[in-house]
């Protein structure tokens, strides 16, 4: 029987929520959504035009905590707010009691702050010495009334700057003048004023497990376990997963895209699109018996009428009968005809299940 580790990802194959985004929304007034929504896409600039030296994907989540902060939440709140908010995805917790009783190590790798990272986790039996998250204390750094005033006054300048909506393939130098515009804003903003203050520190301290911090948090959690890449399966949905996904593959393991964005779909091998965790509960009973190869025949639509996949033992396929019962879910593999459908067939359960905004959120 093959060995094998499961790595997923928080936000998405485990929860519908956006943490981050609920947070802003919740307690960032006036308007925390549409503020969080311009820090957002000002991320995926730097991220994937500007390709600022330094920025990651999943950094927004430092960018946004000085004001977070000058709106009062504190270590408290947002571990109160974690805990009361969390909505898991359908099935999530019948699949992974029945993961955790095939006894092979589980681990959760999140850009999630801790708090709500935990507040999944712990729900769903994971160990806590094995939840991988990005670590906050925000108790522990001091911030003056006139800089409080100061981030609210310029929290009101992100969010009146014209929307930026970055256009397909966009490119630094030829953004459209609105966007342009708006980029120039947050610069000056994340990049000159917020450094030359006291709570700029937060930017400098605070490292959110995204992008490579995710492919090393994966390494991490092998060396707990002494097992190989070539063990692990890992699950994600977004841009976040990607080095995490080149990190797995490259090592001989199976990455698996579930309800994932257009840059998870691309990125990964296996691409489920699914209204329940049941899914990923069958996917990895049939990598504990066939190994990747298992995975990879039933994810093929020229070998899977033939799989000895489809032939689980019967401790197995009842658990599993049963939670997909009602539910709905496709497979496929990188050799997809269309692919572009299947990005779109994924997004738009992506959106179905955490609601349009959310699901555009990256």
């Amino acid at each position: 029987m093959p060995n094998l580790q499961l790595d997923i990802d928080c936000e998405g194959p485990l929860a519908l929520n956006d943490h981050t985004f609920e947070l802003c929304r919740e307690f960032i007034k006036p308007q925390g959504d549409r503020f969080f929504q311009q820090v957002n896409r000002y991320g995926d600039y730097l991220a994937g035009v500007a390709q600022r030296p330094g920025y990651k994907s999943g950094d927004i989540l430092k960018l946004i905590l000085p004001f977070l902060k000058a709106h009062g939440l504190t270590n408290a709140r947002i571990e109160a707010y974690s805990q009361k908010n969390v909505t898991l995805m359908p099935g999530a917790e019948g699949a992974f009691k029945f993961l955790h009783s095939r006894d092979f190590p589980i681990f959760e790798i999140s850009t999630s702050y801790r708090p709500f990272a935990e507040a999944v986790g712990l729900r769903l039996g994971f160990k806590k010495e094995r939840i991988f998250s990005t670590e906050l204390d925000l108790d522990r750094y001091i911030l003056l009334a006139a800089e409080a005033e100061e981030l609210k006054r310029l929290q009101g300048e992100i969010v009146a700057a014209p929307a930026i909506e970055l256009p397909p393939d966009a490119a630094a130098e030829d953004l459209p003048a609105p966007v342009a515009e708006a980029i120039a804003v947050l610069d000056r903003i994340f990049w000159e004023r917020l450094p030359a203050m006291e709570i700029g520190a937060l930017l400098q301290e605070v490292n959110p497990i995204g992008g490579p911090e995710k492919a090393k948090a994966v390494a991490d959690s092998l060396a707990q376990t002494k097992l190989t890449m070539a063990d692990m399966v890992y699950v994600g949905d977004s841009i976040t997963d990607v080095q995490a996904f080149e990190a797995v593959r490259a090592g001989g393991g199976l990455a698996i895209s579930f309800n994932g964005n257009r840059s998870a779909v691309n990125a990964a091998e296996v691409i489920v699109v699914a209204d329940s965790a049941w899914p990923l509960a069958m996917l990895m009973a049939i990598f504990q018996l066939w190994g990747k190869e298992g995975v990879l025949e039933v994810a093929c639509p020229e070998t899977r009428a033939k799989s000895r996949c489809l032939v689980l033992p019967e401790a197995v396929i009842e658990p599993i009968a049963m939670g997909l019962e009602g539910h709905l879910f496709n497979l496929y593999d990188q050799s997809a005809e269309d692919l572009d459908r299947v990005v779109q067939e994924s997004q738009a359960m992506r959106a179905k299940l955490r609601g349009e905004t959310v699901a555009a959120l990256g």
